[in-house]
């Protein structure tokens, strides 16, 4: 009979995290649950947390309190309270020690886990900061880097294994389904600047793709449901036919499958560009997604368009405008997205380690 395992996700969402974080953990926590691991989430209610909606996907949520309001905005500020006091209060609430406890947060670091010991069998953490310390049985990053295999060095304890590169992308399931069909007569733009686009670059995308010379195009433009311009975003599609917004779609996949070029944020969603070999015009909204986004720019998978606070129509309409004048560099940059991530990811992989390790401790 085949033992049930059980995991616990130590992860955040918020208007100031985002969702990036809480999606790529939901990508593991549905591949363990097809392996027959059961899987909860601890998550703090942040405002614009994903609490509920996690529920919706029928996962169990410890729900942390919200935490004072603050306006600090560096990462250790992320978790709301210090790290002792997460930890101390995931403790309260959790019923039993679990197999795998799974930490992707910013705001916690070797303190936080130090202080869980005991409360697990196997500790995976997921990181790209490469800032603090950590205390795991695995670090997973799935970045690429120059100083990739160098940047953990005094920073994990030596029994850590290391997950290191896109070989080890957690991608969904459906992202293995789709190949590229984009329509080379078609022209078609996907806009997504991740779950909250606070500076609504979604809106000043919009404005720049209806200043293109070239008026023949359909764009499909993504926003998560914690986005505090949706209204506007609402009317702006409405008012032009070219336009279809999607909310929180789990149809990701399928519209990057058939999109000519991507216009969006740096982050995780690289890797799923990657998989399905689609060119991008990218910034970043984030410090943390600089390093990541400028290797994959000199890789030539991407065009890096600098911070999403310094960009506008004007200079936005122009990149897209260069890029349709010269479609073998759109081509160059498909062909070498796609050499760059493995077909369906390196999810399979890393569940199948992972209960294979954790059940030769039985």
């Amino acid at each position: 009979m085949t033992v049930s395992r059980t995991a616990l996700f130590r992860v955040d969402a918020s208007a100031v995290i985002g969702s990036g974080h809480l999606m790529r953990c939901l990508t593991l926590a549905k591949a363990l649950q097809q392996s027959d691991w059961q899987v909860q989430f601890a998550c703090r209610a942040h405002p614009g947390h994903l609490i509920q909606w996690l529920r919706d996907q029928e996962f169990a949520v410890i729900a942390l309190k919200q935490p004072p309001e603050s306006k600090a905005t560096d990462y250790a500020a992320w978790l709301g309270v210090t790290e002792q006091q997460d930890a101390a209060e995931l403790q309260e609430q959790l019923q039993a020690p679990v197999d795998l406890l799974v930490i992707d947060h910013y705001g916690l670091s070797k303190t936080f886990e130090l202080a869980m010991t005991g409360l697990y069998r196997k500790l995976l953490v997921i990181d790209d900061l490469a800032n603090r310390a950590h205390h795991c049985d695995y670090l997973l990053d799935q970045n690429l880097y120059p100083d990739l295999h160098s940047r953990y060095n005094n920073l994990v304890n030596k029994e850590a294994q290391l997950l290191l590169g896109p070989s080890y992308v957690l991608l969904r399931p459906e992202f293995a389904k789709f190949q590229r069909t984009a329509d080379q007569n078609q022209l078609g733009f996907l806009v997504f600047y991740g779950g909250t686009d606070e500076l609504n670059l979604t809106s000043l995308t919009i404005k720049a793709l209806q200043q293109l010379q070239k008026t023949n195009f359909a764009a499909d433009i993504v926003i998560g449901l914690a986005n505090p311009h949706k209204a506007e975003l609402e009317q702006a599609c409405a008012e032009d036919p070219r336009l279809t917004l999607h909310i929180q779609t789990p149809h990701m996949a399928e519209l990057m499958s058939k999109a000519s070029l991507m216009i969006g944020a740096g982050g995780s969603t690289h890797w799923e560009r990657c998989a399905l070999a689609l060119p991008a015009l990218v910034v970043t909204l984030a410090d943390n997604q600089v390093a990541s986004t400028l290797a994959l720019a000199e890789a030539g998978v991407c065009a890096y368009l600098g911070h999403g606070k310094d960009l506008t129509a004007a200079q936005l309409s122009s990149a897209i405008q260069q890029q349709l004048e010269h479609p073998e560099l759109l081509q160059q940059m498909s062909k070498k997205a796609r050499a760059l991530v493995p077909h369906g990811g390196g999810c399979a992989a890393i569940v199948e380690q992972l209960t294979n390790e954790i059940q030769a401790q039985d």
